[in-house]
């Protein structure tokens, strides 16, 4: 297993590994029942970058206010509207509550993302493992034998 190689199949274990992601993060939106429109749903971005350093780095990117559902919170009305303005008697009770409905917490987010990434941390040590046992098999005397 060559350094190019191994890049190679870096690159490729962390493309799957975004799809993998987005796909569970948008499962766990339709399981909670976060479609509303489908724009925090359509909003995810990935990419790969390899640096030149060698280090592979790797970007998921959605809608911001995705963090504010996953955490239960927000104003929960439009840009401007203050205490002065007629909209927000409309949406808001005097002490300030909602009048609609009462936000809850829906984590979409935090739980997957935390496994996620330690399932990457795993699958990355396999295959660094992988290399470093070739390496030292590879330059090893042919007559000697390690029994791990």
């Amino acid at each position: 297993m060559s350094v190019d190689n191994t890049a190679q199949q870096e690159l490729e274990l962390a493309t799957k590994w975004l799809d993998i992601t987005i796909t569970n993060f948008i499962e766990n939106m339709r399981k909670l029942r976060i479609e509303d429109t489908g724009t925090l749903m359509a909003s995810f971005q990935k990419q790969v970058v390899g640096s030149a350093e060698g280090r592979l780095q790797m970007r998921l990117s959605y809608a911001l206010y995705g963090k504010f559902v996953d955490m239960g919170v927000g104003r929960g009305m439009g840009a401007g509207v203050t205490k002065k303005d007629d909209g927000y008697d409309r949406i808001r009770m005097s002490r300030g509550r909602l009048k609609r409905y009462a936000r809850k917490k829906r984590n979409w987010y935090a739980t997957e993302m935390s496994y996620q990434t330690r399932r990457l941390s795993e699958l990355m040590y396999e295959l660094h493992g992988k290399l470093l046992l070739t390496t030292v098999n590879s330059a090893l005397p042919s007559e000697t034998t390690i029994t791990f």
